[in-house]
């Protein structure tokens, strides 16, 4: 899910290579620690290869126009149900990102439901953590499929970026926002967790309008946030691994001002590609490979003492067009493995395929 004019802002970006640090720095991170996402959503044969290659969790945009497309119409979970219950079978958790509004809710779909259809908005959010969470009516009515119930529940994406929320990003708007969410997901489900939206961490230096990282997750706090969410989030997309932990820990300072040092943080979003057009983050196959090493295994070695959940690559196979972010895939366009996906699952232990 990436904004599409960051390419030329990220080109002053200086690219240098990173040592990578051996797989038994993340070999003793859990597996929901390694996660993936896909750019469109998995068919049933990729989430049986996820299976094999041991992935942990699953990111999966949340659309709410999918299970309700018009405002009289009932909630139809079928979509969702096809992806959650196969992941459950290869013993993968599903990490649900709530973002986007229906056209009956909202001016666009980037933008956050209206107040006159908030109420709408909670009625889903609670619907959907009672379907899917422990004990919930999806895994009661398909007793033959192993329970991975979800956990995790993210709200929104980059909301700190103008094409990810409205024109103008406001935390304060955000917080009015996950505290309906909060509310929502508690109800349906009492063990869910809720995780702010990842936070890219410099948009302000790559559009107007924009607020940084440090500005924006600092304001959520100024507006008494800090009870509503159990995890936060950030897409620390840098030149190289190292700078993306300086990132995480740029959060953790913010965090810890605030007497939030327990919370855990999500990298919900992280890469680089393979190919495409030339930018910092084009680095080619083989640096793809080592980053996918060094990411992961610097992570997993400061994992406790940063507090990090997980880590979700974005993305899991490349899409056409010639923008950086659709040649992230550990996979290409054509579904054959790269070197980035030999090398992510030798660091969890399973096949490639």
């Amino acid at each position: 899910m990436r904004p599409r004019h960051l390419v030329g802002a990220l080109a002053a970006v200086l690219l240098v290579c990173a040592c990578a640090p051996g797989a038994s720095d993340a070999s003793s991170a859990p597996r929901p620690f390694y996660g993936v996402m896909a750019a469109q959503d998995p068919t049933a044969t990729e989430i049986d290869r996820m299976g094999d290659g041991h992935v942990g969790t699953l990111r999966v945009n949340f659309v709410w126009s999918a299970v309700q497309p018009s405002a009289s119409s009932p909630l139809n979970w079928s979509y969702y149900d096809a992806i959650i219950g196969e992941a459950a079978r290869q013993g993968i958790q599903v990490f649900p990102t709530v973002y986007s509004s229906p056209p009956w809710a909202a001016k666009r779909t980037n933008y956050p439901p209206a107040k006159g259809r908030l109420d709408d908005f909670r009625t889903f959010v609670r619907a959907a953590a009672e379907r899917y969470g422990p004990g919930g009516t999806f895994w009661v009515t398909h007793p033959s499929i192993s329970a991975q119930p979800v956990v995790w529940w993210q709200l929104w994406n980059e909301p700190n970026f103008p094409n990810f929320w409205y024109r103008k990003p406001n935390p304060k708007q955000y917080v009015a926002l996950l505290r309906v969410f909060h509310s929502a997901v508690k109800a349906g489900s009492p063990a869910a967790k809720v995780v702010l939206a990842g936070l890219f961490p410099t948009p302000a230096e790559q559009v107007k309008g924009g607020i940084n990282m440090d500005r924006y997750l600092t304001a959520i706090y100024r507006h008494h946030g800090k009870p509503l969410f159990d995890a936060a989030a950030i897409h620390p997309y840098a030149s190289r691994p190292s700078v993306s932990v300086d990132l995480i820990r740029d959060a953790r300072r913010v965090m810890s001002r605030f007497r939030d040092r327990r919370t855990p943080i999500w990298v919900t979003e992280i890469g680089w590609a393979s190919g495409g057009l030339r930018t910092p983050l084009t680095v080619g196959s083989r640096r793809q490979a080592s980053y996918v090493r060094s990411t992961f295994g610097l992570l997993a070695k400061n994992r406790k003492r940063l507090k990090i959940a997980g880590v979700i690559w974005y993305s899991w196979r490349d899409l056409p067009g010639g923008i950086w972010f659709n040649h992230t895939g550990l996979f290409t366009e054509g579904y054959k493995a790269k070197a980035a996906w030999k090398a992510f699952v030798r660091l969890t232990g399973g096949s490639a395929g």
